[in-house]
């Protein structure tokens, strides 16, 4: 999996095929990514970041900082794997649980959020990131097309696949 576009494009990314995560694809980072526009001195928070692709391409557009929350362990070392190709000293890596996470971290400019499909608390997910955006910020959700959820904007339908946001 590459990075698509910045400093780092064409970038590789390491991707465990074992590992039973299931990557955003490049058709949906380049719709998530064309609407954000600018990530310049933006703070970005990857929630579910999994293989990490969406926080490495958060960096390359330009994001301030990028900080990656992975509950699972060999997911968050692949993740610092990848990390160590790029040139780049704002990364931030935390095995948490997000939920638990964003109920004590700070506010962030882009919040994207990539959990399980099926994931039974969505409502609890999307209250608790958008009170952590800064005045201005942006919430992400990418879901499964079948998710009906409230108050959102929708960037777009990919296959079984939905991309929602809320913004500050």
């Amino acid at each position: 999996m590459k990075i698509l576009a910045g400093t780092f494009k064409n970038q590789s990314i390491i991707i465990n095929p074992r590992f039973l995560y299931r990557p955003t694809t490049s058709i949906v980072r380049k719709s998530f990514f064309d609407a954000l526009r600018s990530l310049e001195n933006k703070d970005f928070l990857d929630l579910y970041a999994g293989s990490g692709i969406v926080g490495f391409e958060a960096s390359s557009r330009g994001a301030n900082t990028v900080t990656f929350i992975e509950m699972n362990k060999q997911h968050m070392s692949q993740i610092r794997k990848s990390a160590e190709s790029i040139n780049y000293n704002h990364f931030n890596f935390l095995v948490r649980d997000s939920l638990r996470f964003l109920k004590k971290c700070d506010k962030y400019d882009v919040i994207f959020a990539d959990p399980p499909y099926g994931l039974a608390n969505l409502s609890a997910l999307i209250d608790l990131a958008c009170k952590k955006l800064n005045p201005g910020g942006i919430f992400i959700l990418e879901c499964s097309k079948n998710e009906s959820l409230a108050g959102y904007h929708k960037i777009g339908k990919f296959g079984d696949t939905q991309l929602l946001y809320w913004e500050a």
